[in-house]
């Protein structure tokens, strides 16, 4: 058990504020969909009695509203104290912290430019076999002799929208270097428009069965509840009906299907956007998902083909049992934080 302190006055002062996900599961867990992390982790009210500290809110919040003072005199409280001060960079876009003495974690961001304290974690989500797909409709697939791989999602040949998305880019960038926005630069990438081209390209090779649902917008423009948990149906259905899953980042690097591909006990094709994935000293990915490498994307097809014309039936059910279980084990938002506990008692964090 690990003593937690954050600064609960500040939270009180700014309730609106984008919270750290464990401080919310700590705090704010009124539907107790995370009983077991108190496990692991215990808020304490006397920085005395603390064995870690967290940043309560993201950086992105305290520099946008201009409260970095605020995250200064709390981390310099709790380094007074020699405790470990973990961070938490929320969206696409990341911002650079202030201080560069603490943790780190982020969804997105590129591996070639980590923070020496950086640690990349997973989207959470709810699990997709208690709220979507029913358990007896999810079963563990019979390999073929063709690969089934799918995708659900905004992909568009449309190159109006690809000008748009870098040109955004492009502006985003500027007002960085001209000093006008505290986000960092982005490489210039047109996702929807990259995953129609990969697509495409599974679609017309012989040998594999694609299973390709293109939308133009995102969730296919629908933004009311019902409507959203349609497309969210519609998008389990199509994982649980593929073998693998294309997967390609967003407006950030990096990608929240490929975390819902392993929820769902299938094996992610992940186009590698120079990405940090989470536990990378821990977890073999290369055992869990097909990464193909920048600057090896032309691959893809042979890859893909490769890794299923050499994997029996028993290994490919293996493989699907095994990437269920790391999401369950590793990448909760429980069991994710579990293994931050057990590497700071280890002193390896």
């Amino acid at each position: 058990m690990l003593n937690v302190y954050t600064d609960r006055k500040f939270i009180e002062k700014h309730p609106e504020g984008e919270k750290f996900p464990l401080v919310y599961a700590l705090l704010f867990d009124d539907r107790n969909e995370f009983p077991d992390v108190k496990n692991y982790y215990q808020l304490v009210n006397s920085i005395d009695e603390a064995t870690i500290a967290f940043l309560p809110f993201s950086w992105n919040y305290y520099l946008n509203k201009n409260l970095q003072a605020e995250a200064e005199r709390f981390i310099d409280e709790c380094h007074a104290k020699y405790l470990k001060v973990l961070t938490y960079i929320s969206g696409d876009q990341g911002v650079m912290p202030t201080n560069k003495e603490v943790y780190v974690f982020r969804n997105s961001g590129y591996k070639s430019k980590k923070l020496p304290n950086q640690i990349s974690f997973p989207a959470f989500f709810k699990d997709p076999l208690e709220h979507y797909i029913e358990k007896e409709n999810h079963q563990v697939r019979v390999k073929s002799p063709k690969p089934v791989i799918g995708f659900v999602g905004q992909a568009t040949p449309n190159l109006l929208k690809a000008g748009k998305d870098i040109g955004l880019i492009i502006y985003r960038n500027l007002k960085f270097h001209l000093g006008k926005t505290r986000l960092e630069p982005q490489q210039w990438f047109a996702a929807p428009f990259m995953r129609y081209k990969y697509l495409k390209r599974l679609e017309k090779n012989s040998k594999i069965k694609t299973n390709i649902i293109y939308r133009e917008r995102y969730r296919a423009g629908v933004r009311k509840n019902r409507s959203v948990d349609k497309t969210t149906y519609e998008f389990y259905e199509n994982i649980n009906d593929s073998d693998y899953i294309f997967n390609l980042r967003g407006a950030g690097n990096f990608s929240v299907r490929f975390y819902q591909t392993l929820a769902m006990g299938r094996i992610p094709v992940l186009i590698d956007t120079d990405c940090l994935l989470p536990l990378e000293g821990i977890i073999d990915w290369t055992k869990h998902c097909i990464r193909i490498p920048q600057g090896k994307e032309h691959e893809m097809e042979a890859r893909l083909l490769d890794f299923h014309e050499n994997l029996t039936q028993e290994k490919f059910e293996e493989i699907q049992q095994a990437n269920r279980k790391l999401w369950e084990e590793y990448l909760t938002l429980t069991t994710f934080f579990a293994r931050i506990h057990d590497l700071i008692k280890k002193d390896k964090l």
